[in-house]
């Protein structure tokens, strides 16, 4: 669309100069010649794009999007220890018949399919109490076991669901075939039932794999935006069935919205598309047992976690405290004694979430050369005049487990003490629960808005309007205008509804195009010539030169810039999303400095003004101008000023990247989803959210 826009503002820019200047024939047919060029080099440059567009292989892309996913999920098992010393073993049970469809009418649901069931139907189980299994056995019971592939995994809060779905993940990649889809684990805690969920998908994927965002041709799939245009390569996997959402944080959404969600749910994914919900059991079961309306998962089974066995969670805390026959393991005595009964440790201790925690803080790592701090000893847990119920102990596990993270002993000599890492996560934790609506989704680029409104409005006002101001000021000037009143009140009015209106977030990585230059230069050129072919007429050819080169150098310079398609295997973290966003923002800066210093530079001689100070002056407008640019289509900038700002005030470090990371890849305080941090678990990002002081 936008190459025969070009096509045709040239033909009629010729047609309209042509009839202003009363133009013959003979120069009439000179004017539209003209236009030819850029005609021209839009059509080629429409066949390239096309061209490309139309050169993908879904089935290859999707081979591609399961290394890169595989690879993610591979390093977060990594960094949230699930397999140190070894996975803790995770047992489930056909949950209660209500919260899933009977079972003969799953597997005659499966039968009825066009083309069949997804799976061989002699693996089915008679009943489904045969979908029960542990550990490992979730993919061959999803697979294999469940006629319909479509499955809830219910589960007490703790009970390990997220870490069941990243080994349902990592097991489907290595049996799935070229023509299998890809498992993609999505958090439903960002998602709004009211809007598509499809649309919802297809942002998260391109946000965690950029490459997706590349376009494709109509021909290479049905898919197609709202315009009518060729989708992107997310969308296109969506929309022709290569991705299994594997959906986690159902109980995450607003509780007025479940029913709402799961009718969503029905709504947009076919009978056939396989999927995975999990959720806490007592939220979906009081879906499905609302007195008003009903909303069950259509095509669905259900399972629901069991608790850990006392043997099991003896076991593993013995064998984390370096083997049963150690002295440290020996310290877990009597509070083993207690696990399996109904005691206050007994339960907290019963889900992986209380395992961690505890050996967290009452098994220390070995330390790095720093004096060892004192432990503190697990039998304080089972003081019942101090925790006389669950709750009690659950505070105190999160109240130190923070600590414990960041003490000395750690593998890691932490760069923060543990007070000042304790407010700073209590602070980023009640951000998330007060002002992103509970989302346990952390985006650095959503961190200005952890700043007082005013101050955020006021330092848009001010950023926004000083650069809009510097440009129209100089301008004006140049044209004899009272160049200071227009600069004020032009960036005043551009400042205060940017202030209000312009909501940055990350931008795409740019790089120099060569075949765009040229076709920009190129167009620029002619665009000149056309623009001022009165003067080309008087045989004023150095007008028309002049102003041809302008507008060349300038589209060149501007339109040379091509949005980055990475790998479509390299993964997206924050930090690398915030280092392209900068180069982003420092690339759109320098093009438009670039731009109106090569203007200055041509324009300069030819109206008698001095070389350097023509370069100068239209350096300054041109640099003004992209800065501004880069200010609406980046979000580094708002997050640096807020940042600073934050680290004032003592809310958070200076280098909160840094501490992010740290927290995630030493510490496991947070985890990492795609683009964005998380809290390890929701219940520790509320408990943080209710602290003001550690």
């Amino acid at each position: 669309m936008r190459y025969l826009l070009v096509v045709v503002l040239g033909a009629a820019g010729a047609l309209a100069l042509a009839q202003q200047f009363h133009l013959g024939t003979a120069a009439t047919a000179v004017t539209m010649l003209l236009s030819l060029a850029p005609a021209y080099i839009a059509w080629e440059a429409f066949r390239a794009d096309r061209a490309e567009a139309a050169a993908v292989d879904l089935d290859t892309v999707a081979g591609q999007l399961a290394i890169a996913v595989k690879n993610l999920w591979d390093n977060e098992a990594a960094i949230r220890r699930v397999n140190d010393p070894y996975p803790l073993p995770v047992a489930w049970e056909t949950a209660d018949d209500y919260l899933a469809e009977p079972w003969c009418s799953l597997t005659d649901m499966a039968r009825s399919w066009p083309g069949g069931p997804p799976g061989d139907a002699t693996h089915w189980p008679q009943h489904a109490a045969g979908l029960a299994g542990q550990d490992a056995e979730i993919g061959e019971v999803f697979a294999d076991r469940v006629p319909t592939r479509r499955l809830v995994i219910l589960g007490e809060p703790g009970a390990g669901k997220s870490v069941l779905l990243i080994r349902l993940l990592q097991d489907l990649i290595a049996r799935r075939t070229n023509r299998d889809p890809v498992p993609v684990l999505f958090s439903l805690a960002s998602w709004n039932p009211c809007r598509s969920l499809d649309s919802w998908m297809a942002e998260q994927l391109r946000r965690t794999h950029p490459g997706l965002r590349a376009p494709v041709s109509a021909g290479a799939t049905p898919a197609l935006t709202a315009a009518n245009r060729p989708a992107d390569l997310a969308r296109a996997l969506l929309d022709s069935g290569r991705i299994l959402p594997l959906l986690d944080g159902f109980d995450e959404l607003p509780l007025a919205l479940h029913s709402t969600a799961l009718d969503a749910l029905n709504r947009a994914l076919p009978a056939k598309q396989a999927l995975v919900l999990a959720s806490r059991a007592a939220p979906y079961r009081a879906v499905l047992t609302h007195p008003e309306t009903m909303v069950r998962l259509n095509g669905a089974a259900a399972i629901q976690l069991r608790p850990l066995a006392p043997a099991a969670a003896a076991a593993y805390l013995r064998r984390d405290a370096g083997g049963s026959r150690t002295a440290a393991a020996r310290r877990w005595d009597a509070v083993t004694a207690h696990l399996g009964t109904t005691s206050s440790v007994g339960q907290a201790l019963s889900t992986p979430l209380g395992l961690f925690l505890a050996r967290t803080i009452y098994n220390p790592r070995p330390h790095t050369g720093r004096r060892l701090v004192a432990a503190p000893h697990p039998d304080e847990l089972c003081d019942t005049t101090r925790f006389a119920d669950r709750a009690a102990v659950d505070t105190r596990l999160f109240n130190a487990y923070i600590p414990a993270a960041y003490t000395a002993n750690s593998s890691h000599n932490p760069p923060w003490k543990a007070e000042q890492a304790y407010r700073s996560l209590a602070f980023l934790a009640r951000f998330l629960q007060y002002h992103q609506g509970g989302s346990p989704d952390l985006s650095w680029w959503k961190v200005p808005f952890a700043v007082p409104a005013y101050l955020r409005r006021l330092t848009s006002l001010l950023m926004f309007g000083f650069t809009a101001g510097v440009a129209l000021g100089i301008e004006v000037g140049l044209a004899g205008g009272p160049a200071l009143e227009v600069g004020l009140a032009g960036g005043c009015a551009i400042g205060a509804l940017a202030a209000f209106f312009v909501h940055p977030a990350p931008g795409t990585q740019l790089r120099w195009s060569p075949r765009r230059i040229a076709i920009a230069f190129l167009s620029g050129l002619a665009g000149g010539f056309i623009f001022q072919l009165e003067h080309v007429l008087k045989a004023e050819f150095e007008d028309g030169l002049g102003n041809g080169l302008v507008l060349g150098l300038m589209a060149g310079v501007a339109f040379g810039l091509k949005p980055e398609t990475p790998d479509l295997t390299t993964l997206i973290g924050p930090a690398t999303l915030l280092t392209s966003d900068r180069r982003t923002f420092t690339t759109i800066t320098l093009a438009g400095g670039l731009a109106g210093g090569l203007a200055g530079g041509v324009t300069a001689p030819m109206v008698g003004a001095g070389f350097a100070k023509g370069i100068a002056t239209l350096l300054i407008v041109g640099l003004a101008i992209g800065l501004g640019i880069g200010l609406m289509q980046t979000a580094w900038p708002h997050f640096v000023v807020a940042r600073s700002y934050l680290a004032l005030r003592r809310k958070l470090p200076r280098e909160l990247m840094a501490f992010l990371r740290d927290a995630h890849e030493n510490r496991g305080v947070l985890r990492q989803v795609g683009a964005t941090y998380q809290f390890r678990h929701i219940d520790l990002q509320r408990h943080l959210a209710q602290q003001s002081q550690p």
